[in-house]
């Protein structure tokens, strides 16, 4: 077995365009069970239209057992108008091959810059492939649109495919611009594989303006054939802001598309200050017979503003707490429907924080719309409606008080 060496590399973009490729171990062997050095790879820029590629190993394949480093990847923006796409081990891996567990620093905070993170691959996880454990330091500046980042691919996972339980941490300093997350890839995950339990946490600065976000649990494009979700935790937090003016932000605890057989991780999904959409599993269903996709048991809480919740397939927990807001559950004991289950489920709402004293106190709290759907009139200010759910229906089982 082949261990390449442990190196420090440092890059300095100062030219008006230059673009930089760097790989921590450039000339990956192609013996199969090479194992890349734990390298540490630095590339600032100090000058207008720069891009730099960063490969954590390098830009190649890795295929039998191959190994990943453990690399820690930062760049440095110091301008503005700069690209900058970093991988935390190579073009793609296949076979037995794993990623390393790697850190990438990528705080592209200034203006006019975008960058493409991915934990392990710019590419697919095919075969037997695993990803590492990375965690992901990202940070959007003002009008940089194309901010993508993934966990483990920047393409898609397929084969048996596992990937790593990342961490990825963005910030959004900015009054406008706009970013995506995927705990695993941004492709398709499709055939047996298998999402990793990741935790994305993305923070809103202040005096946002016009800014849209939307993370994914598992995939930005979809489960597809048997692939199964992780277990993932996605947060939206605030620092204070101003004014707020956002593209309503959007969370997937799987992706936004499930067909075939996929099946959903359990999933916990908080939203922040503004109006977000929360979907405990997918958007849009496809399955391959009535049934055939199976959502997660997950626990969707909109924050504050005004949220449209839709838990999916399973039983799911849908928590409210005081300055809620106006939601709407959209799928309340109804999830199994939309992907053709006859299966009962037993959906739950969670009022610990209002204090109610017992079902009789909050029953007088309900009651339907000219709509025919139940209302919750938790406050002057936060109520919760039922989309096709009147309020006879309701009993005290449907909530944790």
């Amino acid at each position: 077995m082949q261990h390449l060496p442990n190196d420090t590399i440092d890059v300095l973009l100062d030219q008006f365009g230059q673009i930089e490729t760097v790989n921590g171990d450039p000339n990956f062997p192609t013996a199969t069970d090479a194992w890349g050095g734990n390298d540490t790879v630095t590339a600032t820029i100090t000058q207008p239209e720069a891009e730099v590629t960063i490969f954590g190993d390098d830009n190649t394949t890795l295929h039998g057992l191959s190994h990943g480093g453990n690399d820690t990847l930062t760049v440095n923006f110091n301008y503005g108008w700069n690209e900058a796409l970093v991988a935390g081990d190579a073009q793609a891996m296949t076979d037995d091959a794993s990623g390393g567990n790697d850190t990438i620093n990528v705080l592209a905070d200034s203006l006019y810059t975008n960058v493409h993170a991915f934990g392990d691959v710019a590419g697919d996880l095919s075969g037997n492939s695993h990803g590492g454990s990375d965690a992901i330091t990202g940070a959007v500046g003002w009008r940089s649109y194309d901010n993508v980042y993934a966990g483990d691919a920047g393409g898609s996972m397929s084969g048996t495919a596992q990937g790593g339980n990342d961490t990825l941490d963005i910030n959004l300093r900015t009054m406008e611009g706009s970013a995506t997350a995927s705990g695993d890839a941004i492709g398709s995950i499709g055939g047996d594989a298998h999402g990793g339990n990741d935790n994305i946490t993305v923070t809103f600065g202040t005096e946002v303006w016009t800014v849209g976000f939307v993370a994914y649990g598992d995939s930005a494009t979809s489960l597809t054939d048997n692939a199964q979700g992780g277990d993932d935790t996605i947060t939206l937090k605030f620092d204070g802001p101003d004014t707020i003016q956002l593209t309503h932000p959007e969370l997937f605890g799987d992706a936004r598309t499930m067909s075939g057989n996929a099946h959903g991780g359990n999933d916990i999904l908080t939203g922040g200050a503004t109006n977000d959409f929360l979907y405990g599993d997918a958007k849009v269903y496809d399955p391959a017979t009535p049934g055939s996709i199976i959502g997660g048991r997950d626990i969707l809480n909109g924050g504050a503003g005004n949220d449209q919740l839709s838990g999916g397939g399973n039983s799911d927990i849908f928590v409210f707490n005081a300055g809620s807001g106006n939601d709407l559950i959209t799928d309340f004991d109804q999830g199994n429907k939309a992907v053709g289950s006859t299966a009962t489920e037993h959906d739950l709402i969670n009022l610990h924080d209002y204090g109610f004293a017992d079902w009789t106190a909050l029953s007088s709290l309900i009651s339907d719309n000219a709509a025919g759907d139940a209302v919750i009139h938790l406050s002057a200010s936060d109520s919760i409606t039922l989309d096709g759910v009147n309020a006879a229906s309701l009993h005290p089982t449907d909530f944790l008080i």
